[in-house]
């Protein structure tokens, strides 16, 4: 790999005649800690970073004296089109390109470290790949075997030679040509699919005497030229009795893919404040059991979650969770959600009806969520559903018994609408057998910190980036009310991720308008030589000792002492733990 394409184009430059005030106002503006020296011509001349910007301040140096006093003269410099490796041992604090005697761009150790660090992270998330996908090939129970474009078997999971009674030798190394001659096939999905390039798919006869669905699929090159036919067989001899379990599996599989696609980004839960610690015990011990639970608190606070990790903690984990949204339904079509219905149940029934969410959930947990909107009407079924355990589809008249736990969550005022008589009395008690609200973020602002590191961690990575907030401002962030709690707090958090053009974010834009029209919390300006200077050296010390978690490693890259860089840190009041101690 080149220069050129890791290198920062266009860099921030400067002309020996520039101040030391204005070099320092230049790196804090932009969030550099070196640039080069450059004449009328765009031709090097020095360098000068934030190690001469000390040594000046350190030696009392007058604040309007030239940078051309102080910079450094002798610069190692590299040419865009040379290779990266041929600057390893090189000076890589900051390293100036030159092309035709001109600055065109400066590469950095963060750049070179940036650049290796991805390259070893494609590595191991293709090995991870590569052994996930062995996993789920050989975890599948149906069988899959993978042919070449010639037909020649080249992998096959052992449901394959569970299923077909073919020992791995008699079809390893073969080509699916060979086999139906030799009569372990009637005819093969493989060659049907090298010879119209198409999926394919089809019920095969085996000589095991069994029978197989079996569907070829093509995988083509970049070029469009077939490489290989990947084919599925499953054993549908018992196929009548199985027909309810594909219906369930289809049905929750889809159910599934739309959760993860709704909850995406809500995976992990940071718990800080003390109410939440006691939370997380309180779940932890009830969700040992199966009594019903009713979770309140204010929209955003991670009721869903809560109740997600009820089921996580309890003896149903392995089994199904289900979440469906009492508000989200139409009232018309709430019921066949819940209960299914049987073929012909009404018009626009599909043909052979449809597993209903209580029987999906059939094991295992279901979160109604909203329960506050649920209709009247469906009250009164729901009811008779939970002290019945047992389910009646739409249109039959056979009923389905269920084990399943309920877990409902609400952000309204459930015993007011049992006062307003808007929810059974009945149904209230059956329900609000163990009752948990889930505090607002305004009641647990120690967390906002940690919750916004989380984010911005978070946001960076899915953006492949690496900002950063200045500590100011989460003191900011902690004095506003968040009326959409964890979730309005992720949103700013992205929204200041993606809009802030530094790497140092200095201000938000929140949702409300409670500071103001342009509804943004602000960082004063720095006006003095001073705060500008300190500034900069507590950004670089923590966000460098951030980087290489060692204080001789961040020293050494910032060309300072390692007792300085802990003198300093110390009085910034930056924590270093004791792995980066040595």
């Amino acid at each position: 790999m080149k220069i050129s394409e890791i290198m920062t184009r266009k860099p921030h430059v400067l002309s020996p005649t520039q101040t030391i005030v204005e070099a320092a106002r230049l790196f804090l503006r932009h969030h550099i800690d070196g640039a080069p020296v450059v004449d009328t011509k765009n031709q090097l001349i020095g360098l000068i970073g934030k190690t001469q910007l000390y040594q000046a301040l350190a030696e009392n140096t007058a604040l309007n004296c030239p940078i051309e006093k102080i910079m450094l003269t002798e610069v190692i410099t590299c040419h865009p089109d040379d290779d990266i490796d041929t600057i390893l041992d090189k000076d890589l604090s900051r390293l100036p390109v030159i092309k035709d005697g001109k600055v065109v761009g400066i590469v950095t150790f963060s750049d070179l470290i940036r650049h290796y660090n991805m390259e070893i992270k494609d590595l191991k998330d293709v090995k991870l790949m590569k052994e996930q996908l062995d996993a789920v090939f050989e975890a599948s129970f149906d069988y899959l075997f993978v042919t070449d474009a010639e037909g020649r078997v080249t992998k096959a999971n052992q449901a394959y030679y569970r299923i077909t009674g073919i020992k791995p030798e008699e079809v390893i190394g073969k080509t699916m040509y060979e086999l139906v001659a030799q009569g372990f096939y009637d005819r093969s999905c493989s060659v049907e699919v090298i010879e119209t390039l198409k999926p394919v798919t089809f019920v095969q006869k085996i000589k095991t005497g069994r029978t197989v669905l079996v569907t070829g699929n093509p995988v083509f090159d970049e070029n469009g030229k077939l490489i290989s036919v990947i084919t599925n067989g499953r054993d549908i001899t018992e196929l009548n009795e199985l027909k309810d379990a594909v219906e369930h599996v289809k049905s929750l599989s889809q159910h599934y893919k739309n959760e993860l696609k709704r909850v995406e980004g809500w995976s992990d839960f940071v718990v800080a404040a003390p109410v939440m610690v006691e939370l997380m015990e309180k779940i932890s011990h009830l969700a040992q059991f199966d009594s019903a639970v009713l979770i309140t608190g204010e929209s955003g606070v991670g009721k869903e979650i809560i109740a997600h990790q009820i089921h996580l903690q309890s003896p149903r984990s392995e089994k199904p969770y289900i979440r469906i949204n009492c508000a989200a339904i139409p009232e018309n079509l709430l019921e066949s959600e819940l209960f299914g219905y049987v073929e012909g149940a009404f018009t626009g029934a599909k043909k052979g009806g449809k597993i209903g969410i209580f029987e999906l959930a059939n094991g295992g947990t279901l979160l109604l969520d909203e329960i506050g909107e649920l209709p009247m009407g469906m009250q009164a079924k729901l009811l008779r559903v939970i002290q019945e355990n047992e389910v009646t589809r739409i249109g039959s008249t056979k009923t389905s018994k269920i084990d399943v736990r309920i877990i409902t969550s609400t952000n309204r005022n459930i015993n007011e609408m049992v006062k307003d008589n808007q929810f059974r009395k009945d149904l209230f008690y059956r329900l609000n057998v163990v009752p948990i609200r889930v505090p607002s973020l305004r009641e647990r602002q120690e967390e906002i910190p940690a919750l916004v590191h989380h984010f911005l961690d978070k946001f960076n990575s899915q953006y492949k980036l690496h900002k950063q907030i200045d500590p100011r401002l989460i003191n900011k962030l902690m004095n506003y009310d968040w009326p959409g709690n964890v979730r309005e707090l992720s949103n700013v958090i992205e929204r200041a991720v993606v809009t802030s053009p530094d790497e140092l974010i200095r201000d938000i834009i929140l949702e409300s308008n409670e500071y103001g029209d342009d509804n943004t919390l602000k960082l004063e300006a720095v006006d003095s030589l001073k705060d500008i200077v300190q500034g900069i050296e507590k950004h670089y010390i923590k966000t460098t000792f951030d980087k290489f978690g060692s204080t001789r490693k961040a020293a050494a890259a910032l060309g300072i002492s390692q007792s300085t860089f802990c003198r300093k840190a110390a009085m910034y009041d930056i924590k270093l733990t004791d792995e980066g101690l040595h």
